[in-house]
């Protein structure tokens, strides 16, 4: 009887694992020999890239209690940071940086929609743009993957593209060190008639270590700023904010990553 029941549990999670696994995204980190899109419309139906609730700040590593303080001329910056003190210190300095760029009225998610509208459509595509509630709400995605109603598209396509952001923001080593412009997202393309993933990769511009692969783009080093307080000045203090121009930037290098992966361009 304890046997019967252990089988019957070991093949139920057996089931319950290989039904995780087919959710789970196989993410390409290298640029297809082929292009992604293809059919007979050339038009593609891309999801509008909706704004990140708040931008990020992200700092790898404070001064812990081992450290040694971090001076810098003329004044003790700090000794050692609590965990608390840490989480403290990163959701103020996001808050300040998402007012910041909002007070400037710059939306990621509407630029990074148009700059890849732009790339797909240098290929020749018309690219619709379509709409949905909630998007990233919990019960419409898992796994990168869209559970919800697909719109109805005014002409048949050939592919949905989405292009979720995972992260937008300025990433630093420490508090003292400098701040990088930083987008990361994760590009799934859907079939318009089963709805099943074609293709799926993550792509990150910035960061605080330089990466050039298929996959990652370095930041452009003229929009990484050494003082945090620059990224929050306001309308009064410069023609456009360092972070909006470090974001703009970013967006133009996603939407350049995005359309390697798309048209199969290697070597770039």
């Amino acid at each position: 009887m304890r046997r019967g029941i252990l089988k019957g549990t070991i093949a139920a999670c057996a089931l319950a694992l290989a039904g995780c696994a087919s959710d789970t995204p196989q993410v390409s980190y290298e640029v297809p020999d082929q292009k992604v899109l293809s059919g007979q419309h050339n038009r593609v139906a891309m999801f509008t890239i909706d704004e990140p609730d708040v931008y990020d700040v992200r700092i790898y590593n404070y001064p812990g209690p081992d450290t040694p303080g971090i001076t810098l001329p003329g004044r003790i910056v700090g000794t050692t940071v609590t965990a608390a003190g840490r989480a403290a210190d990163t959701a103020g300095r996001t808050l300040a940086l998402s007012q910041a760029i909002n007070e400037w009225n710059f939306n990621v998610g509407r630029t990074l929609t148009n700059e890849v509208k732009e790339r797909i459509e240098a290929h020749g595509y018309t690219v619709e743009e379509v709409h949905t509630d909630n998007h990233r709400h919990t019960s419409a995605y898992r796994n990168h993957k869209y559970l919800g109603t697909y719109p109805t598209t005014s002409q048949p396509v050939d592919a949905f593209l989405h292009v979720y952001i995972e992260f937008a923001g300025y990433t630093a080593p420490t508090p003292t060190e400098p701040y990088t412009p930083t987008l990361e997202v994760f590009m799934d393309v859907v079939d318009p008639d089963s709805k099943d993933r074609v293709y799926a990769t993550s792509l990150v511009y910035g960061g605080p270590v330089p990466v050039s692969d298929a996959n990652n783009m370095p930041a452009d080093p003229q929009f990484t700023v050494r003082d945090f307080e620059w990224l929050c000045a306001g309308p009064n203090a410069c023609e456009e904010n360092p972070a909006v121009k470090g974001l703009r930037a970013a967006s133009k290098g996603v939407a350049e990553l995005v359309e390697r992966h798309l048209f199969a361009k290697k070597g770039s």
